[in-house]
């Protein structure tokens, strides 16, 4: 039977060194081990590209993705991880955040059903300052 719900767990990050939201390549690194501690699995590699709005990296797994969104010259990151099933996106969520070392985070975390099933959970908020 396939999983009828997801969880999705979101951050908003500030106080970032700049050097660690501008390099793609090591935040694509970094999706890799948020999926890895979610317990998710690649479907294919990260996505990677640093632009003008900032850096962006998607990373597709089977029932579930991590996505990170860095504006390096801010400070400010948004990520975000979905699992279906027994995978724990918060793990994957944490990874990010620490290895970010961000001094402000907001997290928010939801369980995702279709839209006609009831959540069986209100959504949780949390803030560190």
């Amino acid at each position: 039977m396939l999983a009828t719900s997801c969880e999705h767990v979101f951050a908003d990050l500030g106080g970032i060194a700049p050097g660690r939201l501008s390099d793609a390549q090591a935040l694509g690194a970094l999706s890799l081990a948020a999926a890895n501690a979610a317990g998710l699995h690649p479907a294919a590699p990260p996505i990677a590209q640093a632009g003008p709005n900032g850096v962006v990296i998607a990373l597709a797994c089977h029932g579930g993705h991590v996505a990170i969104h860095a504006l390096p010259e801010t400070g400010i990151c948004f990520a975000d991880v979905a699992a279906v099933g027994k995978a724990q996106p918060q793990r994957g969520l944490d990874v990010i955040i620490r290895r970010l070392d961000a001094r402000d985070v907001r997290t928010d975390a939801r369980h995702r059903a279709p839209a006609l099933q009831a959540p069986s959970a209100p959504p949780t908020h949390t803030e560190r300052r």
